[in-house]
């Protein structure tokens, strides 16, 4: 009935974690595989793993990227439901079977995202609305943190509490419940994107082929966030932009995103070199500088 994909690299101890969380909760007779891809891991991730019949571990030769990977699952999955996981997940004794019911009473929708807490059980931010070229002005100046509910944030909607259901453009792929047939509506995640806005791009393409996503409060599970690259931080953040200026080009004017590559590769830099320097954190300053650099010099 349920297939879980879960890409997987260097997450050391939270991949166990995930795992152990999904075969200790109620109705596991619903999942069918747990298909774990495998982006050519170096640490202990996957010797810490448990035996389990329907544990499916892929290992790729080379790090392929969050979109190739999960593509790679999502191919490979042949059950009704798919259930996009992040290794740094738990899930909660009743998440998969409420999702799953939930889903069966709902036969209009194509996603479902539920609410994720993190380590101290508060709630976090966990869906997005679709940007136009003015959010990332106002990300890049600041505006967008100090003031969200003014000036809106691009993608994450940290303007709203995510203390109610409702409908919404995106849900984090950290939690995505999906049915198999939504790919005939929306195709695959685009590969162009390495890791971060394929699952905005993927939800556009799905909400322009009439696809419904809903974000249920009701539902819960437990996401650390940025537990697989807390060690890779500059490279993170090159990966961050690199995909933000990928969106911008396919999705707006030329005019829209030459705005957003401007404000990106000048005020933003400068706005988060000033923050970091006036904190005297040199070790953030180097981050944030070796990533932009990445981003001038990579093509």
């Amino acid at each position: 009935m349920i297939d879980i994909v879960i890409v997987n690299w260097n997450s050391h101890d939270f991949l166990r974690r995930c795992v152990l969380s999904i075969l200790n909760s109620n109705h596991f007779e619903l999942i069918s595989e747990i298909i774990i891809i495998d982006n050519n891991s170096t640490d202990d991730s996957l010797l810490l793993l448990p035996i389990n019949a329907k544990l499916q571990v892929i290992k790729n030769t080379e790090n392929v990227g969050f979109a190739r990977g999960c593509n790679h699952g999502f191919k490979m999955s042949q059950s009704k439901y798919i259930l996009l996981l992040n290794p740094d997940a738990v899930l909660l004794d009743n998440t998969i079977s409420a999702s799953f019911d939930y889903m069966e009473t709902n036969q209009d929708l194509d996603v479902l995202g539920c609410q994720l807490l993190n380590d101290s059980n508060h709630i976090t931010p966990t869906c997005a609305r679709f940007p136009k070229p003015i959010n990332f002005v106002y990300h890049s100046l600041g505006l967008s943190k100090i003031w969200p509910k003014l000036f809106h944030p691009p993608t994450l909607m940290t303007d709203w509490d995510h203390k109610e259901s409702r409908f919404v453009d995106q849900v984090m792929g950290a939690y995505m419940f999906m049915r198999k047939s939504v790919f005939e509506k929306a195709g695959y995640f685009d590969e162009r994107f390495f890791v971060y806005y394929e699952e905005l791009d993927f939800s556009l393409s799905l909400k322009n082929a009439g696809g419904k996503l809903f974000y249920h409060s009701g539902i819960q599970a437990i996401h650390t966030g940025m537990g697989t690259t807390e060690s890779v931080k500059a490279f993170r953040l090159f990966l961050s932009l690199s995909s933000r200026l990928k969106y911008a080009k396919k999705h707006f004017s030329m005019f829209g995103f030459f705005i957003v590559a401007f404000f990106t590769y000048t005020i933003e830099f400068l706005m988060r070199f000033l923050q970091l320097a006036l904190k005297g954190n040199l070790k953030e300053t180097k981050n944030l500088v070796k990533g932009y650099w990445m981003l001038c010099t990579r093509k």
